[in-house]
């Protein structure tokens, strides 16, 4: 079974009317009745930057079976430490509107039509493009996307999520080493010493692992053992959950930086 948490539905209204229209519409007098049902079933509109928001009911016409456009969750993080906000485009079209895409900031899962897609980022306000991807997303399917390495070797690092359910009394887990300048990282739990995830490297992720629902006091140490980097205490892991644990910052911070090296647990 899937087990994904609620999303927003960031749709793009060119996108959305052209694909009712071609589904429903075979004449012009079928016109009024599919304008009827397209603002019947909206439930919220706002204009983003040209780009549309759109949170629609799962019905259908009442003379037609067919269901609406199958959608993907696709989840996005800012882990580029010395990065400018950016924009993020989506099809050629900005999606965070006035709303500038920072270092740490993170969307959760968005839901976005199928299909090839290019996903593309660039410095907020400007029209350049600095990285992008061409993704082919699936129905039902979980992605996520890291914004990653210095911004001026800014990438991406895209992963398909395990959207599986962990098994009763458990949660799920994985760990992402997004440090520029880290070495190969260990997950332990502190005190015990017992390693959760061992030797990621820059841009690796684990794959999801469980352990029991319950809270940890979580140390990051060099894979060697000998350095201990950080800690991330208090991490409430809840059953039937699934979780990212991000390091994200530099080791050795350039002259004037402050994205220092830290940990995050997100909720995936």
């Amino acid at each position: 079974m899937t087990n994904i948490r609620p999303a927003r539905e960031y749709f793009n209204l060119d996108d959305f009317v052209t694909t009712i229209v071609q589904k429903y519409v075979s004449n012009w007098t079928e016109l009024n009745s599919v304008m009827r049902y397209f603002f019947e079933k909206i439930k919220f509109l706002s204009i983003v930057g040209g780009t549309f928001l759109l949170v629609v009911t799962g019905c259908k016409l009442d003379n037609d079976e067919e269901p609406l456009p199958s959608v993907a969750y696709v989840s996005i993080y800012q882990a580029s430490p010395n990065s400018p906000g950016l924009n993020i485009i989506l099809d050629e079209k900005v999606i965070n509107g006035g709303e500038s895409f920072e270092y740490t900031d993170h969307t959760g899962y968005l839901r976005f039509f199928t299909g090839n897609r290019t996903l593309e980022f660039g410095p907020f306000g400007a029209s350049n493009v600095v990285t992008d991807t061409t993704m082919k997303f699936e129905d039902a399917k979980a992605y996520s996307v890291f914004v990653v390495n210095t911004y001026q070797k800014v990438d991406l690092l895209v992963l398909n999520d395990d959207t599986s359910a962990p098994a009763a009394g458990k949660a799920k887990v994985r760990f992402l080493n997004l440090s520029p300048d880290a070495p190969e990282i260990d997950l332990q739990v502190v005190d015990t010493g017992v390693p959760v995830i061992t030797g990621q490297s820059f841009k690796e992720a684990s794959e999801f692992v469980e352990v029991d629902a319950r809270k940890y006091d979580f140390q990051v140490k060099t894979a060697s053992g000998t350095d201990m980097l950080l800690t991330l205490p208090n991490a409430a892991l809840l059953e039937g959950w699934s979780y990212t644990i991000i390091v994200r910052g530099f080791k050795t911070p350039p002259v004037g930086s402050e994205s220092v090296l830290s940990a995050e647990l997100i909720v995936d």
